[in-house]
């Protein structure tokens, strides 16, 4: 550090101490100094001027990107990044940035190399042409590491290749053709919206969709249903989203995780793993007496019945049994992306179609034309729901579930507009962004359309203008299990129900790790009544 500072302009450095302490001088006089907050602006300036000098000089090969503007040394940006943040305007200030400022910028604060990428070739070289290049990286697993240990979501190299090369065969379609893995849980959420709709009241759907969701997929994860939907206010759920939102704070600060304020954090991963331990120390007794009871050769045709029991009968990438925090750690990481990515489908196709009874009322018709009223649907009946496939992909368009990623370059590299991309720096891409830019998706970009995926329509979606479940050798495990889930709940929820957003009501789309709306969904349900079945029994 003290080479690069001996680079900076001593008269510069001296100025803008000057300035500081005449600052701190008169906060002092008003009882307000703060020489902590005075230290850290110091060093941000230092450091902003460091990377500007940097660029003066040009990178060793291809083109410098973009600076981010500042008009005091990146503290107003940094300021008006955290207050969008906790107004929950995050995703729509970063949007607007790039339509402002340009769609490569790069930007130096507080020793924070961060690049923001957001064409979609170069989304495309990052997660694919390049993969290797671009591992999750230190700081991810720093701010993860808590909460979801080396779990698939927070591992790179060979451990993240062997937990996903084991759990694979499990996400394939047969595991969940039709709507039998959802059958009790849906039928439970039948109960509860009649109970509302007797009641007069309003459904908050997100938190309908997100007990429901953790309900599935801990029954079809670990075979163990946690029974969320039975409890509204769920200590694991509320643990589970807590923590979530800490660490989304801590990879946002990088190398100043410490400064978030966590202080239930541990008590709240201790109520997870009260939930998670039992079920693990559950599933290694069970196999320990499957392998005392099988005969040599044999196979127990039950043994893989969940991904539980299906990695407590591998090994991991160092050829050794999975031990209990490890298997904890896989049950955690596929909680969250077998969880959330449903959640935030089925919440925002709750919103999308409330608000366009036109929309719905098409799904609705294609759903009795191909499955009826009150059938449950079958696998080769969804794979008929042309039109509610293309609900799904618009509302996946607009509200991505992971809205934002970011990987650490391990080596110099050019992206394929020519920015050179330093080692070491941080890279930030945003599904968010890339899918509601007018310059790919028309003037409408912001519209929800599900036509522009007909047939002639979706032609015109080039490579890595559609991302929502990531892509590459990091591509979501599982997208088609999600597709699925959500295909078979709207047809069940739309065969008996139909709804409307409350009135005025706006949602606030943001991300920790996956998207939510701060303020829920207020939706108001009602029995759907089939006017023309009615007049032909009159």
């Amino acid at each position: 550090m003290s080479a690069q500072v001996a680079t900076v302009s001593t008269s510069m450095v001296s100025n803008v101490v000057t300035l500081l302490r005449r600052r701190q001088k008169a906060l002092v006089k008003r009882g307000k100094a703060n020489p902590a907050m005075t230290m850290l602006a110091l060093t941000a300036i230092l450091y902003y001027w460091l990377g500007r000098m940097r660029a003066k000089k040009g990178p060793p090969r291809g083109k410098a990107i973009p600076h981010l503007k500042s008009k005091f040394f990146m503290l107003d940006v940094a300021y008006q990044y955290v207050k969008a943040r906790a107004d929950g305007n995050e995703l729509k200030w970063v949007q607007t940035l790039s339509k402002k400022q340009g769609l490569t910028l790069t930007t130096e604060f507080v020793g924070h190399h961060l690049i923001l990428a957001f064409e979609p070739s170069s989304v495309q070289h990052i997660l694919v042409k390049n993969f290797e290049n671009y591992p999750k990286g230190p700081e991810f697993h720093r701010a993860f590491s808590p909460f979801m240990g080396t779990g698939i979501f927070n591992a790179d190299g060979a451990a993240w290749k062997n937990q996903r090369a084991l759990a694979r065969p499990h996400f394939q379609v047969t595991e969940y053709k039709g709507a039998a893995h959802i059958e009790t849980q849906i039928n439970q959420v039948f109960g509860i919206l009649d109970k509302a709709i007797a009641a007069g009241d309003v459904i908050d759907a997100q938190d309908l969709w997100s007990r429901y969701t953790i309900d599935t997929a801990t029954g079809f994860l670990f075979g163990d249903c946690i029974n969320a939907l039975d409890v509204p206010q769920n200590k694991f759920v509320s643990a589970f989203n807590y923590t979530q939102n800490v660490c989304g704070w801590k990879i946002r600060l990088c190398e100043y995780q410490s400064l978030v304020p966590a202080k239930e954090f541990p008590e709240k991963v201790k109520d997870m793993d009260a939930v998670l331990m039992p079920i693990v120390d559950s599933a290694i007794e069970k196999e320990i007496k499957r392998c005392e009871t099988v005969l040599p050769g044999e196979e127990n045709e039950h043994r893989h019945d969940n991904l539980l029991m299906h990695f407590l009968s591998s090994v991991d990438e160092n050829g050794k049994p999975f031990d209990r925090i490890y298997l904890r750690d896989m049950l955690m990481n596929f909680l969250l992306a077998g969880r959330d990515t449903s959640t935030n489908l089925l919440t925002f196709m709750c919103y999308n179609l409330g608000k366009r009874p036109d929309v719905m009322e098409r799904v609705r018709q294609e759903i009795f034309e191909v499955v009826g009223r009150d059938r449950k649907p079958d696998h080769e009946d969804i794979k008929k729901l042309k039109f509610l496939k293309q609900v799904i992909n618009e509302t996946l368009r607009l509200y991505p579930a992971v809205p934002f990623n970011i990987k650490t370059c391990l080596e110099d590299d050019v992206l394929p507009n020519g920015y050179f991309i330093p080692a070491g720096a941080l890279i930030v891409h945003s599904s968010y962004v890339t899918h509601r830019m007018k310059e790919y998706w028309g003037e409408d970009a912001e519209e929800f359309d599900p036509d522009r995926w007909g047939p002639e329509r979706v032609k015109l979606v080039r490579p890595f203008m559609f991302f929502p479940f990531h892509a590459g050798p990091r591509i979501c495990l599982g997208q088609n299990f999600a597709y699925n889930q959500a295909m078979n709940t709207m047809t069940r929820l739309l065969q008996k129900y139909t709804w409307r957003v409350v009135p005025g009501f706006e949602p606030k789309p943001e991300s920790d790790i996956t998207m939510y709306s701060r303020n829920g969904m207020e939706i108001i349900f009602e029995k759907y009544q089939d006017n023309a079945t009615d007049d032909q029994s009159n």
